[in-house]
């Protein structure tokens, strides 16, 4: 296992690494950050118009992210697109293996990580689905699977967890249910400490988010981009469980057209995407803090209206604790 692990360390540096920083194509991801960022600092709205998407024609390659991503990224808008590509391509690289430790930190417990613990599971993480889809279209979400693992190994878990969450919804549901617990757990005092630290997060973001994007970006952002976000997507890698029910429900009748979900169906996955992880909660409310925490991040990634498979590396904490559960 070390040899593969180490086989697959030098194929990223020698094979990926090269290959991402020699890229110049814009069918990924990377193209839509770097355009936001230059837009934010030319001064130019970051949201283009739209129109009433449907879950049959999702909207591509424009920014859909909330504001403070976009002001936080802003910097990088001075560099070219290929300086901005590698450097974009540095940081997801470093996130990767800081989510390889924390992974190896929930399989270990108390016992000390070593750098054979960190290469197999950068190996493990490597060979799951989504994680080099998500790498190779320079997506965002390994920075977020690095901030909700650190946060589940106990390192500033509170402020980290609402950091991510204010890029993508479902990484609330964990920051809620951890700030319950702490109450339920130490009382009051601690419980609000945590709060008070996390909505300083959150304020500091949105404030700048607001001043550097401009107030009504929110107002755009809410009334046209979160909408067609929360519709689903009937594109094939989208492999929501909540969705594959509309997805069935084609198979066996429903004249579906195009355009806006019904409403019956927005309902639906809405109550999906709260209700599993609520769920989830409950059934492991026995359980070790950190599973818990685990059950109710892959409840909500599973059972939300889109789940990318590059989403899926969120499943891997929780089968870390498992293992790891299971030794003890």
């Amino acid at each position: 296992m070390l040899l593969l692990a180490i086989f697959h360390l030098l194929l990223q540096l020698s094979v990926v690494a090269p290959r991402e920083f020699a890229r110049t194509d814009i069918d990924r991801d990377v193209p839509v950050y770097w355009q936001a960022a230059k837009n934010v600092r030319a001064n130019v709205p970051i949201y283009t118009k739209q129109v009433s998407y449907g879950p049959d024609h999702f909207p591509q390659s424009i920014y859909i992210y909330p504001p403070p991503f976009a002001a936080v990224i802003a910097p990088l808008g001075s560099l070219s697109f290929k300086a901005f590509s590698k450097v974009w391509f540095c940081l997801i690289l470093l996130a990767f293996w800081i989510f390889a430790y924390s992974l190896a930190k929930l399989f270990k417990g108390e016992r000390k990580v070593t750098l054979r613990d960190v290469l197999v599971w950068g190996l493990v993480a490597g060979l799951f689905p989504g994680t080099y889809t998500a790498i190779g279209l320079g997506q965002v979400d390994p920075i977020l699977w690095a901030l909700f693992a650190i946060g589940l190994i106990g390192i500033a878990r509170p402020a980290l967890w609402a950091l991510a969450a204010l890029v993508k919804a479902f990484y609330v549901w964990p920051w809620i249910a951890d700030l319950i617990t702490t109450f339920q757990r130490d009382g009051v005092r601690v419980a609000l400490r945590a709060l008070a630290g996390a909505m300083l997060v959150i304020g500091i973001l949105v404030f700048y988010g607001g001043i550097i994007c401009g107030w009504h970006s929110y107002v755009v952002w809410g009334r046209d981009v979160l909408p067609t976000l929360s519709q689903g997507n009937f594109k094939y890698d989208n492999v929501s469980l909540s969705f594959a029910v509309l997805r069935l429900a084609r198979l066996v009748g429903w004249d579906y057209l195009g355009g806006p979900l019904p409403l019956l169906a927005h309902l639906w996955l809405t109550a999906a995407s709260i209700g599993a992880p609520l769920l989830a909660w409950w059934l492991s409310r026995h359980r070790m803090l950190q599973i818990k925490h685990a059950c109710i991040i892959a409840a909500s990634v599973l059972f939300a209206p889109v789940c990318w498979t590059c989403y899926l590396p969120l499943l891997l904490p929780l089968v870390a604790l498992v293992i790891q559960d299971k030794q003890v």
